[in-house]
Protein backbone atom coordinates (compact mmCIF):
# COMPACT_ATOMS: atom_id res chain seq x y z
CA UNK A 1 0.00 0.00 0.00
CA UNK A 2 1.10 2.91 -0.59
CA UNK A 3 1.44 6.53 1.30
CA UNK A 4 -1.01 8.10 -0.88
CA UNK A 5 -3.76 5.42 -0.79
CA UNK A 6 -2.63 5.19 2.94
CA UNK A 7 -3.59 9.04 3.33
CA UNK A 8 -6.45 8.50 1.16
CA UNK A 9 -7.70 5.47 3.76
CA UNK A 10 -7.21 7.79 6.82
CA UNK A 11 -9.12 11.04 5.23
CA UNK A 12 -12.04 8.36 3.92
CA UNK A 13 -11.97 7.30 7.65
CA UNK A 14 -12.08 10.80 9.31
CA UNK A 15 -14.69 11.88 6.84
CA UNK A 16 -16.67 9.17 8.26
CA UNK A 17 -16.36 10.34 11.51
CA UNK A 18 -17.30 13.65 10.93
CA UNK A 19 -20.52 12.49 8.55
CA UNK A 20 -21.47 10.54 11.85
CA UNK A 21 -20.74 13.14 14.32
CA UNK A 22 -22.78 15.94 11.79
CA UNK A 23 -25.74 13.63 12.64
CA UNK A 24 -24.84 12.46 16.33
CA UNK A 25 -24.58 16.20 17.47
CA UNK A 26 -28.27 17.75 16.61
CA UNK A 27 -29.70 14.49 17.62
CA UNK A 28 -27.66 14.91 21.05
CA UNK A 29 -28.41 18.59 21.07
CA UNK A 30 -32.06 17.26 20.70
CA UNK A 31 -31.74 14.95 23.34
CA UNK A 32 -30.12 17.63 25.59
CA UNK A 33 -32.89 19.97 25.36
CA UNK A 34 -35.84 17.59 25.56
CA UNK A 35 -33.88 16.95 28.86
CA UNK A 36 -33.16 20.31 29.77
CA UNK A 37 -37.58 21.03 28.87
CA UNK A 38 -38.19 18.53 31.11
CA UNK A 39 -35.74 19.40 34.12
CA UNK A 40 -37.03 22.61 33.97
CA UNK A 41 -40.44 21.97 33.56
CA UNK A 42 -40.50 19.35 36.83
CA UNK A 43 -38.59 21.89 38.48
CA UNK A 44 -41.21 24.20 38.19
CA UNK A 45 -43.99 22.15 38.73
CA UNK A 46 -42.31 21.24 42.49
CA UNK A 47 -41.37 24.87 43.35
CA UNK A 48 -45.32 25.01 42.42
CA UNK A 49 -46.08 22.42 44.52
CA UNK A 50 -44.34 23.83 47.42
CA UNK A 51 -45.45 27.31 47.23
CA UNK A 52 -48.51 25.45 47.29
CA UNK A 53 -47.93 23.93 50.26
CA UNK A 54 -46.40 26.96 51.43
CA UNK A 55 -49.75 29.31 51.43
CA UNK A 56 -51.97 26.24 52.47
CA UNK A 57 -49.87 25.93 55.34
CA UNK A 58 -49.70 29.94 56.17
CA UNK A 59 -53.22 29.67 55.46
CA UNK A 60 -54.11 27.47 58.34
CA UNK A 61 -51.36 29.03 60.55
CA UNK A 62 -53.40 31.87 60.27
CA UNK A 63 -56.92 30.73 60.40
CA UNK A 64 -55.60 29.04 64.10
CA UNK A 65 -54.02 32.15 64.87
CA UNK A 66 -57.63 33.80 64.20
CA UNK A 67 -59.08 30.96 66.38
CA UNK A 68 -56.72 31.55 69.18
CA UNK A 69 -57.38 35.33 69.21
CA UNK A 70 -61.16 35.01 69.28
CA UNK A 71 -60.67 32.82 72.53
CA UNK A 72 -58.71 34.94 73.93
CA UNK A 73 -60.81 37.94 73.54
CA UNK A 74 -63.69 36.03 74.39
CA UNK A 75 -62.32 34.68 77.60
CA UNK A 76 -60.81 38.21 78.27
CA UNK A 77 -64.43 40.03 77.04
CA UNK A 78 -66.61 40.95 80.21
CA UNK A 79 -69.95 38.85 80.52
CA UNK A 80 -72.83 39.99 79.26
CA UNK A 81 -76.49 38.89 78.39
CA UNK A 82 -76.93 37.90 74.51
CA UNK A 83 -80.18 38.43 72.89
CA UNK A 84 -81.23 34.54 73.55
CA UNK A 85 -80.49 34.14 77.12
CA UNK A 86 -82.80 37.53 77.68
CA UNK A 87 -85.91 36.09 75.22
CA UNK A 88 -84.99 32.39 76.95
CA UNK A 89 -85.35 33.80 80.62
CA UNK A 90 -87.97 36.82 80.28
CA UNK A 91 -91.03 34.95 79.90
CA UNK A 92 -89.59 32.90 83.27
CA UNK A 93 -88.97 35.83 85.25
CA UNK A 94 -91.95 37.76 84.16
CA UNK A 95 -93.82 35.18 86.79
CA UNK A 96 -91.20 36.66 89.94
CA UNK A 97 -92.83 40.15 89.04
CA UNK A 98 -93.70 42.31 91.77
CA UNK A 99 -91.31 39.58 93.98
CA UNK A 100 -88.33 41.49 95.31
CA UNK A 101 -85.11 40.32 93.72
CA UNK A 102 -81.49 41.78 95.22
CA UNK A 103 -78.27 41.49 93.42
CA UNK A 104 -74.75 41.62 95.13
CA UNK A 105 -71.18 41.95 93.12
CA UNK A 106 -67.48 41.70 94.19
CA UNK A 107 -66.37 44.96 95.89
CA UNK A 108 -63.86 46.68 93.29
CA UNK A 109 -64.30 44.22 90.54
CA UNK A 110 -66.46 46.45 87.82
CA UNK A 111 -66.76 43.54 85.98
CA UNK A 112 -68.69 41.93 88.29
CA UNK A 113 -70.73 44.90 88.92
CA UNK A 114 -71.59 46.20 85.35
CA UNK A 115 -72.74 41.74 85.01
CA UNK A 116 -75.16 42.38 88.16
CA UNK A 117 -76.26 45.68 87.38
CA UNK A 118 -77.58 43.86 83.59
CA UNK A 119 -79.00 41.36 85.40
CA UNK A 120 -80.70 43.95 87.82
CA UNK A 121 -81.86 45.81 84.67
CA UNK A 122 -83.61 42.74 83.34
CA UNK A 123 -85.34 41.86 86.52
CA UNK A 124 -86.60 45.48 86.87
CA UNK A 125 -87.95 45.55 83.29
CA UNK A 126 -90.09 42.75 84.01
CA UNK A 127 -91.35 44.11 87.13
CA UNK A 128 -89.70 43.06 90.08
CA UNK A 129 -88.88 45.10 92.97
CA UNK A 130 -85.03 45.78 92.46
CA UNK A 131 -83.24 47.67 95.15
CA UNK A 132 -79.61 49.50 94.48
CA UNK A 133 -77.21 46.60 93.82
CA UNK A 134 -74.99 45.55 97.03
CA UNK A 135 -71.30 46.01 95.92
CA UNK A 136 -69.33 45.02 98.79
CA UNK A 137 -69.29 40.94 98.15
CA UNK A 138 -66.09 39.47 99.27
CA UNK A 139 -67.21 36.05 97.67
CA UNK A 140 -65.21 34.47 94.90
CA UNK A 141 -67.67 32.58 93.24
CA UNK A 142 -65.22 32.12 90.60
CA UNK A 143 -68.06 31.48 87.27
CA UNK A 144 -70.88 31.36 88.95
CA UNK A 145 -74.05 33.46 90.40
CA UNK A 146 -74.97 31.96 94.46
CA UNK A 147 -78.61 31.76 94.63
CA UNK A 148 -79.16 33.29 98.47
CA UNK A 149 -81.55 34.22 100.94
CA UNK A 150 -81.77 36.81 104.26
CA UNK A 151 -84.67 36.31 106.33
CA UNK A 152 -88.33 34.71 104.93
CA UNK A 153 -88.19 33.83 101.59
CA UNK A 154 -90.84 32.19 99.63
CA UNK A 155 -88.71 29.14 98.80
CA UNK A 156 -90.61 29.15 95.06
CA UNK A 157 -89.05 31.99 93.75
CA UNK A 158 -85.67 30.43 94.70
CA UNK A 159 -86.39 27.33 92.19
CA UNK A 160 -87.86 30.01 90.04
CA UNK A 161 -84.79 31.73 89.71
CA UNK A 162 -82.80 28.65 89.16
CA UNK A 163 -84.68 27.18 86.66
CA UNK A 164 -84.53 30.27 84.35
CA UNK A 165 -80.53 30.97 85.09
CA UNK A 166 -80.28 26.96 84.02
CA UNK A 167 -82.54 28.02 80.88
CA UNK A 168 -80.33 31.04 80.06
CA UNK A 169 -77.07 28.38 80.42
CA UNK A 170 -76.24 30.65 83.17
CA UNK A 171 -74.00 28.81 85.73
CA UNK A 172 -76.15 29.13 89.55
CA UNK A 173 -76.13 27.41 92.25
CA UNK A 174 -78.87 27.77 95.36
CA UNK A 175 -75.94 27.79 98.19
CA UNK A 176 -75.66 29.79 101.78
CA UNK A 177 -73.46 32.43 101.92
CA UNK A 178 -71.74 33.73 104.85
CA UNK A 179 -73.33 36.85 106.29
CA UNK A 180 -69.90 38.49 107.00
CA UNK A 181 -68.67 38.25 103.38
CA UNK A 182 -71.78 41.02 102.17
CA UNK A 183 -71.28 44.61 103.81
CA UNK A 184 -75.00 45.23 103.82
CA UNK A 185 -78.03 42.56 103.13
CA UNK A 186 -81.89 43.06 102.39
CA UNK A 187 -84.55 41.73 104.79
CA UNK A 188 -86.76 39.16 103.47
CA UNK A 189 -84.86 39.01 100.49
CA UNK A 190 -83.94 36.48 98.09
CA UNK A 191 -80.47 37.72 96.91
CA UNK A 192 -78.69 36.49 93.50
CA UNK A 193 -74.65 36.81 94.52
CA UNK A 194 -72.52 37.70 90.89
CA UNK A 195 -69.11 35.82 91.76
CA UNK A 196 -65.74 36.57 89.42
CA UNK A 197 -65.50 35.80 86.27
CA UNK A 198 -64.01 32.49 85.52
CA UNK A 199 -60.52 32.15 84.48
Amino acid sequence: MTPETTTIEVLRRWSQILLWVSVLLPVLGAFAAGARYYVERRSNQLAAHLTDSAIQQAKQNATAARTELADLKQKAAPRQLSATQRATMIPLIEKLKGRPIAFACRMMDSESCDYARELASLFAGVGCQVPEPIKTSLNELPGYLAITTRGQVDPQVVGQLSAAFTAAGIPAKVEAVKENSIGAWYNDVVHIVVGRKAP
